[in-house]
C-alpha cells in the first residue's frame, strides 16, 4: 500500500495556480487566462524541486524541502500517517517523482500555503494536497495528503467532471 502512494509524493508541478484558488487546466469563464503570480512561481519551483531531488536520489535536497515533522496521510490509512524518514527512504529508493500533474490550485494563508492537484497514476486519478509552512524566508512541506480521487459528484451533489457546480473565483 505504501508503494502505491510513494510515487505520488514528490510530483513536479507543471502548472500552479494562484490564491485564493485557480485551476491551472481549466479555462475561466469569459475567456480570461489566469496570470502566474510570484506565489505561483514560488510553489511551481518548490514542487519541481521535490521531483528533482527524488529523480537525483538526493536525500539532502529532499530533506531541506520538508519540515522536521513532515508526514504523509492517505485516505486508506487515515489513522496511520507515514513518517518523514519512512517516506524519504521509500521515495528516494524509487527515484520516480511521478509524471504530469494537473488541476493545481494554491491557497495562500500567510504562513501556510496549500497546493492541491490531481495526478494520473497507474492505479487511476489521485488527489494530492500539499501543506507548506513558512520557516523564516523559506517554505517547507509539512503535510502531504494523497488518495485516489473520487467521483466529481462526491463533494458537490449533482456535479460532473466537465461542469463545476460552484463558480470559481479568480
Amino acid at each position: 500500500m505504501l508503494g502505491l502512494f510513494v510515487g505520488l509524493l514528490a510530483l513536479p508541478a507543471l502548472f500552479v495556480a494562484s490564491s485564493p484558488s485557480v485551476a491551472a487546466d481549466e479555462q475561466p469563464t469569459g475567456g480570461r487566462v489566469p496570470t502566474v503570480t510570484r506565489l505561483v512561481k514560488l510553489f511551481l519551483e518548490k514542487e519541481a524541486s521535490l521531483g528533482a531531488a527524488v529523480r537525483n536520489g538526493d536525500a539532502t535536497a529532499l530533506g531541506e524541502l520538508l519540515s522536521d515533522d513532515f508526514e504523509l496521510r492517505t485516505g486508506a490509512r487515515a489513522a496511520s500517517p507515514i513518517a518523514r524518514a519512512d517516506w524519504m527512504r521509500e521515495l528516494l529508493g524509487t527515484r520516480d517523482p511521478g509524471g504530469e500533474i494537473s488541476r493545481i490550485a494554491v491557497h495562500d494563508f500567510g504562513t501556510i500555503a496549500i497546493a492541491s492537484f490531481t495526478k494520473d497514476a497507474a492505479g487511476g486519478l489521485v488527489f494530492v494536497v500539499d501543506v507548506w509552512r513558512a520557516q523564516g524566508t523559506d517554505w517547507r512541506l509539512a503535510v502531504r495528503y494523497a488518495s485516489p480521487a473520487g467521483s466529481p459528484a462526491f463533494a458537490i451533489p449533482g456535479g460532473s467532471a466537465t461542469e463545476p457546480q460552484i463558480p470559481k473565483k479568480y
